[in-house]
């Protein structure tokens, strides 16, 4: 297996160890989860970050009324980026996370915790079980 394929599968690993926490549970029937931090997985420093999530959060106000902060985090709890849950349709957040150049995006439907590819090819989306059991307050 070459050098590529190994760092996509283990970014990919990585990205479905993850919980949620915000102050009020989301409110929408369905929704992605987006964030403009570290894009293709480049780590960038926290100003250019917020900068990137500032940016976002302006094509969310044009978008959309039905939107809130977010923190996704590793489970061990060494990285965290603030994001957004949203309610638009799966099409929309994915054309946002590519314009955002974002690997993969969450999306939650009926209860369910989505991990989509966004950018990394060859990989198919994954079911990764109940929302709730992700999200904390």
């Amino acid at each position: 297996m070459n050098q590529h394929k190994c760092k996509k599968k283990s970014l990919w690993r990585k990205y479905q160890n993850i919980t949620f926490e915000a102050r009020q549970h989301p409110v929408y029937h369905c929704f992605a989860i987006l964030t403009a931090f570290n894009p293709r997985s480049i780590v960038l420093t926290h100003s250019d970050n917020v900068k990137r999530n500032i940016a976002l959060e302006k094509n969310l106000i044009m978008l959309t009324d039905a939107w809130m902060p977010i923190c996704c985090r590793s489970l061990d709890r060494c990285w965290t980026e603030p994001s957004f849950a949203v309610d638009l349709s799966c099409k929309q957040a994915f054309e946002l996370a590519a314009m955002f150049e974002q690997n993969a995006i969450y999306w939650v439907e009926n209860n369910r915790l989505y991990l989509v590819p966004v950018l990394l090819e060859g990989i198919e989306t994954q079911n990764l079980g109940k929302w709730s059991t992700f999200f904390y307050t």
